[in-house]
C-alpha cells in the first residue's frame, strides 16, 4: 500500500480507474515505483522509523477494492495463519455447545486471557421497523476453539447462568469488532452487562481510520487474507429449534466473524509493536491497560 493510494479518496480511484481502464493498474504501479523511489532519498537515520511507521498505518487503514480483494486468499477458520510466528499453523476447530458440554467449555473460556465475541440475531424484514429479536447465538473464541451457545428454549438459562460471570467480569478481554449493537442487545435480552473490551474499529480509529473499516475490511489489509461474506448467510434463520442444526455454512460464517477478531489482533500488535515509541498515547495507555 502506497501513500499516493491512501491519500486518493475512493470515487476519484474510481474515476481513475474508470478513465484509464485497463491501463489503470500500471499507473498505480507506476505511481507507487516513483513514490518508493523518493522515500529512498529522503530517509536517513533520524526519520526512517517515522516514515516507516507512516507507511504501515497508511497500509492499515486503507480500504482495499474487489479487485484486490479477490486476490487474496481465504480466511481459513481450522487453522491460524498470517498472524505471527509463534500462532501460524496451530489447529482450531468449531464446536456447537450444548447442555452436556457446557461444563468443559465454560472451563477452557475461563482459562484464557482473550476472547474472540460476537453474536447473530434472526433479521427481520418488516421494512422500516428496528430489529428488537432476541440473540439466537452467542460466539466466543479462544486460541484454538470457536464456541457456538444456541439461545433457544432450556439451553437459555443454563447458558446464561454459565456465561454471566465470564461476560461481566474483568479478567478476560473481549475483542469485537462493532460491538456497541452486541453489548446493548445482550444487556437487554439476558440482562448480561459485558465488561473489559476492545472493540477493533476504536484500534483502528487510533492509526487514523477515519470510520469504521468493517471486518472483512480489516482482515484483508491486517492479515492478508479475504473473509468471506454472504448476506444469504448473514440474513439466515439463526433462530432455529434446538431439534434443527445450524447449516455448515452458519457454522463457518459465525466461527470466521469470531476466530478473525483475535486473529487480528494478534496480527495488528505483532506488526505495530516495533513502534511503540510513537504510538499515541491513548492507544499506549489503554493497551496497557488491557494487558496487550
Amino acid at each position: 500500500m502506497s501513500l499516493f493510494k491512501f491519500g486518493l479518496s475512493a470515487d476519484k480511484s474510481a474515476m481513475i480507474k474508470r478513465e484509464l481502464g485497463k491501463n489503470a493498474a500500471a499507473y498505480f504501479a507506476a505511481m507507487q515505483v516513483a513514490e518508493q523511489a523518493f522515500f529512498a532519498e529522503i530517509t536517513n537515520e533520524q526519520n526512517q522509523q517515522s516514515l516507516a511507521w507512516l507507511q504501515l498505518r497508511s497500509r492499515l487503514i486503507t480500504r482495499i477494492d474487489d479487485s484486490e480483494l479477490a486476490r487474496l486468499d481465504d480466511f481459513d477458520i481450522t487453522r491460524v495463519q498470517s498472524v505471527t510466528p509463534s500462532l501460524n499453523g496451530q489447529l482450531r476447530q468449531v464446536t456447537v455447545v450444548n447442555l452436556e458440554t457446557l461444563d468443559a467449555a465454560i472451563e477452557d473460556i475461563s482459562s484464557q486471557a482473550w476472547l474472540g465475541f460476537d453474536t447473530e440475531t434472526a433479521a427481520t424484514f418488516e421494512k422500516g421497523r428496528r430489529n428488537t429479536n432476541p440473540i439466537s447465538l452467542i460466539q466466543i473464541a479462544t486460541a484454538t476453539h470457536c464456541y457456538l451457545f444456541r439461545m433457544q428454549a432450556e439451553n437459555i438459562e443454563a447458558f446464561k447462568a454459565a456465561l454471566m460471570p465470564i461476560l461481566s467480569a474483568d479478567k478476560q478481554l473481549k475483542v469485537g469488532i462493532g460491538l456497541r449493537s452486541d453489548i446493548n442487545a445482550m444487556k437487554r435480552d439476558y440482562g448480561i452487562c459485558i465488561s473489559h473490551i476492545l472493540d477493533l474499529n476504536w484500534l483502528m480509529n487510533q492509526l487514523g481510520a477515519p470510520k469504521q473499516l468493517g471486518t472483512q475490511q480489516m482482515a484483508a489489509t491486517v492479515i492478508g487474507l479475504k473473509l468471506p461474506k454472504s448476506k444469504k448467510v448473514t440474513l439466515s434463520n439463526w433462530a432455529k429449534p434446538l431439534s434443527e442444526p445450524l447449516s455448515e455454512l452458519q457454522l463457518q460464517y459465525a466461527a470466521a466473524d469470531t476466530l478473525v477478531a483475535l486473529d487480528i489482533l494478534h496480527g495488528l500488535i505483532e506488526q505495530i509493536a516495533p513502534f511503540k515509541s510513537l504510538w499515541p498515547k491513548s492507544l499506549s495507555q489503554r493497551l496497557a491497560e488491557l494487558g496487550c
